[in-house]
């Protein structure tokens, strides 16, 4: 069974059809979760290891990632890109000087916890490729995000989806498809949860 949904219906991203059926799990924990999730400072070898875990390729990755065209992150998240600490970050890709200050002060060194910064600072309500355009500037918020421009592996790719939008569109619906795809759970191992927050 199938129903058609827009992504982001008030931010003007693709039709497309969403296969329905999946059963929640029977176990809820932050952990897990965590462990699933790839972490903002991760370089392009730990992203594409966090996604080829669940049968997604490189290609998949970048589309995905172009869903922060919308959305937010909080100073914790980036606090380390913008500043610097006696344990820098792994690995820092440039970041551009003009946004580098305006994040400064969105985010100084007493931020408030709740402080947050849009991860598209261009067109933050808007689902299109300005993410990919954003990363050609070097206005990558998220170390994990810059890097896909950074690194030459995967330049090419952000490079086409920041000049062509149906690309990214395109390529964007067929890798969330194949996500909705990882770890269908059986009868046995899932439910219908009645409520979304905790298993019944």
């Amino acid at each position: 069974m199938i129903i058609n949904f827009h992504w982001g219906q008030l931010t003007g991203g693709p039709y497309y059809q969403v296969e329905l059926g999946r059963l929640d799990g029977r176990v809820t924990s932050k952990a897990n979760v965590k462990h699933n999730l790839p972490g903002p400072g991760y370089n392009l070898d730990q992203l594409n290891a966090v996604f080829a875990a669940n049968g997604l390729t490189q290609t998949d990755m970048i589309a995905l990632s172009g869903a922060h065209t919308i959305g937010v992150t909080h100073c914790d998240k980036f606090i380390r890109r913008i500043y610097r600490f006696k344990q820098p970050l792994a690995f820092n890709p440039p970041m551009n000087l003009t946004f580098l200050r305006q994040m400064r002060q969105i985010c100084p060194l007493n931020y408030n916890p709740s402080t947050f910064a849009m991860l598209d600072p261009t067109t933050p309500f808007k689902f299109d490729n300005a993410y990919y355009q954003n990363l050609q500037k070097e206005m990558g918020l998220l170390a994990s995000d810059q890097i896909l421009f950074t690194d030459q592996r995967s330049r090419g790719l952000v490079n086409w989806f920041a000049s062509n939008q149906t690309a990214f569109e395109e390529a964007f619906v067929a890798a969330m498809t194949k996500l909705g795809r990882v770890g269908v759970k059986n009868a046995t191992e899932g439910e219908i949860r009645r409520v979304c927050t905790a298993v019944n």
